[in-house]
């Protein structure tokens, strides 16, 4: 009679390599502002020396200056992220609705102190990756090694996942050898992987800014970030050869929730007319993560009763802490009158500056400073005017943080509709990047490479009054 054992357990995510927070995630963490209002997606986010979008403002609180009148503005994105292989193939697709920006500016026209608030969307974390294999090898053959022949009464002191390998009779233990075996080929299994990842960091920026001349403009802003990312793991494998285990089952879930803060100054110079320069530092961002996470196993044999028992444990919720690179902006725009403008930007990001604070975590600082590079982001934009219309256009490349993903490029584009003091925006944009994804430790697996298209439809509109 086939029984189906199940081991549950809440634990302290002390294997990084295995949970959300590791280098991939760090990087990810350190990336400058990818998304935000309607006219923020068109130009590709190629804002820091120009005025005119909320967004712009959580860049460069400086140009908050140049606002003439109170204005709020709210735009809506629609997202979607599409995994495909190498070999042309989809490997996942997934779709979302979202705010992208809301937000205000309030003008004191007694001490020329203007200040806002805005709320953007700076990245999106969306993704569905499947991965099918036959006649490959078995997550089991990690958690074996992992065991190193620990007897069982120790397996929890060495980690859950070893632990539940044994609970849940997916192999068993020889005391004479002091070796664990699975009653199966290890190396001849069919598998069928699924992850599935959803979350956003979310920023609220409060801040002001003021002409000291009609061609000097200072700003500072405080932001608030919240990051969030869930993530679910379905992993199941049946083996070719076996003299009792049939099909073993993986199941995991974890979510990473953090609060950050960061601070913004900025400056904004208009020597003449048809040139304006502007640059602003933003501050490392200091982040404190909850993490709760949940994994399940099932071995199924056919020799064993199924009278037998579930067992379970369980463990706290897990807290660290981490801090960002800091970014340094910089944009020059060029403005043709009434015709239109051209600005071109940089952002650097020194990845490796970043820090791990948390006991457990500290030990990947090394690899940070080993294996991460600073990001270098470069773009473009341009927009063209035809009366109350406006047609808009930008295209950044971003290097990566890590040799192996590659750099990514995104490209925007949108259209703008001035009514008297309310303009409408509706933009296109995305972001190509190349990726890996292991579906267990890199020591036992290869990687899944992929490319990555997160597009955004987005529209919004701004009043003035």
């Amino acid at each position: 009679m086939i029984r189906k054992l199940s081991v549950t357990f809440l634990f302290l995510a002390l294997h990084l390599t295995s949970s959300a927070q590791d280098l991939d995630y760090f990087a990810e963490l350190n990336a400058p502002l990818s998304f935000g209002d309607s006219r923020f997606n068109a130009l590709a986010g190629n804002m820091v020396g120009m005025s005119g979008s909320l967004t712009a403002l959580a860049l460069n609180p400086a140009t908050v200056g140049l606002y003439r009148q109170d204005a709020f503005s709210a735009s809506g994105n629609i997202f979607n992220s599409r995994n495909r292989s190498t070999n042309g193939g989809t490997l996942g697709n997934s779709s979302n609705l979202n705010v992208g920006n809301v937000g205000f500016v309030a003008r004191d026209p007694n001490n020329g102190w203007h200040v806002f608030f805005s709320y953007n969307t700076d990245q999106l974390y969306r993704g569905r990756l499947r991965n099918n294999e036959a006649n490959g090898g078995s997550i089991l053959s990690q958690f074996i090694n992992n065991a190193a022949g620990t007897p069982p009464e120790y397996l929890p002191e060495l980690g859950p996942y070893e632990d539940m390998m044994y609970q849940s009779y997916a192999v068993d233990y020889n005391s004479n050898t002091g070796n664990y075996f699975a009653p199966a080929n290890l190396f001849d299994v069919n598998t069928k992987h699924l992850y599935f990842r959803q979350g956003m960091r979310n920023r609220w920026t409060l801040g002001t800014g003021k002409g000291l001349t009609q061609r000097f403009y200072v700003g500072g802003s405080l932001s608030f970030v919240h990051t969030f990312e869930t993530v679910e793991i379905t992993h199941e494998e049946s083996f070719n050869e076996t003299t009792d285990l049939t099909e073993f089952t993986m199941e995991e879930w974890w979510n990473n929730s953090a609060v950050g803060i960061t601070g913004n100054v900025g400056f904004y110079y208009r020597p003449v007319q048809s040139l304006r320069i502007a640059a602003a530092f933003e501050l490392p961002s200091i982040y404190g993560f909850n993490q709760d996470w949940e994994t399940k196993f099932r071995a199924d044999r056919p020799s064993i009763s199924a009278s037998g028992i579930t067992a379970e444990g369980y463990g706290e919720l897990y807290q660290w802490s981490m801090m960002t690179a800091p970014k340094l902006r910089g944009g020059i725009t060029f403005v043709g009158g009434r015709t239109g403008l051209l600005t071109v930007n940089y952002t650097y990001a020194p990845t490796a500056a970043g820090r791990m604070f948390s006991r457990n975590e500290r030990y990947l600082n090394e690899s940070i400073d080993s294996l991460l590079a600073p990001v270098h982001q470069i773009g473009t934009a341009g927009e063209l005017r035809f009366g109350i219309l406006t047609l808009q256009a930008g295209v950044t490349y971003v290097s990566s943080a890590q040799e192996q993903l590659g750099s990514h490029l995104q490209i925007g584009g949108g259209v703008s509709i001035k009514s008297d003091q309310t303009t409408y925006n509706i933009s296109f944009g995305s972001i190509v990047r190349n990726k890996q994804y292991f579906m267990y430790s890199a020591d036992f697996t290869n990687a899944v490479d992929y490319s990555n298209t997160l597009s955004v439809l987005s529209t919004g509109v701004t009043f003035k009054f």
